[in-house]
């Protein structure tokens, strides 16, 4: 059964002798070097530009074979698509959750679920996240490690993503997952209180699984903190922005991201991807972006001005919303300004609501020297609501 199938089922108990099967069964290689390559290749294929790619997936790899991880850093560095990246890499199916400020251990570790029965009100066991996760991967290693099973079944594992972690108060959601993560002294499984049976009492998660999370580190004022002996139980590793010398390659990779939505979205046989990236008038306002990103995003030294970390996903998001106006633009190389003006407006300046009067005003004065009007009057509402509260 799929994860799906069983959001709401508690799983066979032949699932949770499976589990305790498999439980001690490491991963297949700890090849840092070939796992790199890998997972190199991957991120290309994905267009995902990452800083330092090869230092940073090399201890994304090191990592995951010590144990979980979370990825952090600013919103829209591509964390999510690494974490999906890095469990490929590592030949694992994966899934993904968001967390919420209301998670708590029902929704990580489980709990009894009302339900009706012949019109009987009962409670019934339900599993959270965590350990559900972890008996679809005993599932998924034992069938890889059954020989007639491989030729349909060649992933080694199945890993959990756990999106915005920070969101949720963790250290107490986890529950009795803390000490199950601790990895010092002889392993335990996770205790389930809610069993219904001797055999359901407890999952085992196997040595294979791993749980990646992704930590936003700007929205400070919406998150929750970690407890120290919380933080030694994952590895944390910073996934920024890329660096300046990668700005004219990140910028390529977003208008080929862009060009790929739109075509599958809206452009149909027709859509031509090359010719909208390679566009006089797009590369006019890539022009445009390239000075706002070598401006606004690394900083100043001589002032101690700290930059505005804007990611990737951000910058993909108005080359599509250039994508979707290109079609009636004139053939003048600026006739794409006002639809650059509007999604900047739109969809880069909300982004700048946690920062420093000396970063706006880093910003406000970049945008003075643009023709760029709709971005300014947005800038300045973003300030004035920010002063005065409306």
């Amino acid at each position: 059964m799929s994860l799906s199938d069983n959001a709401n089922l508690f799983y066979f108990e032949e699932d949770y002798q499976a589990a305790k099967t498999v439980s001690q069964l490491h991963l297949e290689s700890a090849d840092v070097a070939t796992l790199a390559a890998r997972a190199k290749e991957i991120a290309d294929s994905k267009n995902l530009l990452l800083p330092d790619a090869d230092a940073l997936l090399e201890r994304c790899i090191v990592a995951l074979l010590g144990g979980h991880i979370v990825l952090q850093g600013p919103p829209g560095t591509g964390k999510t698509t690494l974490a999906y990246v890095l469990a490929e890499t590592f030949n694992a199916t994966a899934h993904l959750e968001t967390a919420t400020a209301d998670w708590s251990t029902y929704d990580v570790i489980g709990g009894l679920h009302p339900t009706s029965k012949g019109g009987i009100e009962t409670l019934v066991p339900w599993l959270g996240h965590v350990p559900r996760a972890a008996l679809q991967c005993a599932s998924v290693i034992s069938r890889h490690a059954d020989t007639e099973e491989r030729k349909t079944q060649s992933r080694q594992a199945h890993w959990l993503i756990i999106d915005e972690f920070s969101r949720a108060e963790i250290d107490k959601a986890i529950g009795p997952l803390y000490t199950v993560l601790g990895g010092g002294g002889d392993d335990v499984p996770l205790p389930l209180w809610f069993g219904d049976s001797e055999e359901r009492n407890a999952v085992w998660l196997p040595k294979r699984f791993r749980i990646i999370a992704t930590m936003n580190t700007v929205d400070t004022n919406y998150v929750y903190t970690f407890s120290q002996g919380l933080s030694r139980r994952f590895q944390f590793v910073y996934v920024g922005v890329p660096q300046q010398d990668q700005l004219v390659a990140e910028l390529e990779q977003a208008r080929i991201s862009a060009a790929k939505w739109y075509g599958d979205t809206y452009g149909g046989e027709e859509f031509n991807a090359e010719a909208f990236v390679a566009d006089p008038k797009v590369a006019h306002a890539t022009s445009i972006l390239l000075d706002l990103l070598s401006t606004l995003r690394y900083g100043d030294e001589a002032t101690a001005r700290p930059g505005w970390p804007l990611g990737t996903a951000q910058v993909v998001d108005v080359y599509r919303q250039l994508a979707l106006r290109l079609p009636t633009a004139s053939n003048e190389e600026t006739a794409l300004i006002a639809a650059l003006d509007l999604a900047l407006a739109d969809r880069v300046i909300p982004q700048a609501g946690n920062l420093t009067k000396v970063q706006l005003d880093a910003t406000e004065t970049w945008l003075q020297a643009q023709a760029l009007p709709r971005t300014q009057a947005a800038l300045q509402h973003l300030r004035m609501a920010s002063s005065t509260g409306y």
